[in-house]
């Protein structure tokens, strides 16, 4: 089954511009790391994002273990972001197409956090309705123990896609619960210079 890892991180307010684009270079250089099958990645104003489609669960090791991971983190976030967060989920379906890497205009990542009172059933419905909004969506659980989310995915959109997605989340979090409050989310809109190796 193949494997989605994402990432979001809060730049600095101060991050000098050449480092939070020294940053995204080695979150590109992902691809080359074992295991990748695909990654996207992208920035907004205050963060950056990447995903990571891997072979599968038993790829994760390797891939965090890699000299391209160790770059990423300890030389391009290390020095340009005040906070982060990450999850490996479980996926159905191939990764993003590497044909027309620059068809999609926006990465929208996002995990349920783990806390008391929720059913396994409400987190399943939360991803069926992501799974139905509009774009490319990779959702499910989480893989690794002690996980800190229950589940998490990716949602890719093309420009014509990403009106639309806003507003169908926006009434999808009506009927969420506790989940509208607690999800962590967030969206990049330039994903300049994606690419993938076949």
């Amino acid at each position: 089954m193949p494997l989605l890892h994402i990432v979001t991180t809060e730049l600095r307010d101060d991050a000098p511009p050449e480092a939070v684009q020294q940053a995204l270079a080695y979150a590109h250089g992902l691809a080359a790391a074992p295991g990748v099958r695909a990654i996207r990645c992208g920035r907004s104003e205050a963060q950056l994002l990447a995903a990571v489609w891997l072979d599968d669960a038993e790829a994760l090791e390797p891939f965090a273990a890699s000299t391209e991971h160790m770059n990423f983190i300890m030389r391009g976030l290390a020095t340009v972001i005040r906070g982060m967060w990450s999850a490996s989920v479980a996926t159905q379906g191939s990764p993003p197409p590497g044909t027309v890497p620059t068809a999609f205009a926006a990465l929208w990542l996002f995990a349920v956090p783990e806390f008391e009172g929720v059913f396994e059933w409400e987190v399943r419905r939360l991803l069926d309705d992501i799974e139905a909004l509009p774009g490319s969506a990779w959702a499910g659980p989480t893989v690794e123990e002690r996980e800190r989310y229950r589940a998490g995915g990716a949602v890719l959109l093309t420009e014509a896609e990403f009106g639309p997605f806003q507003k169908a989340l926006s009434a999808a979090r009506s009927g969420w619960g506790n989940f509208a409050d607690r999800l962590e989310h967030a969206v990049a809109t330039d994903l300049t210079h994606n690419e993938d190796r076949v």
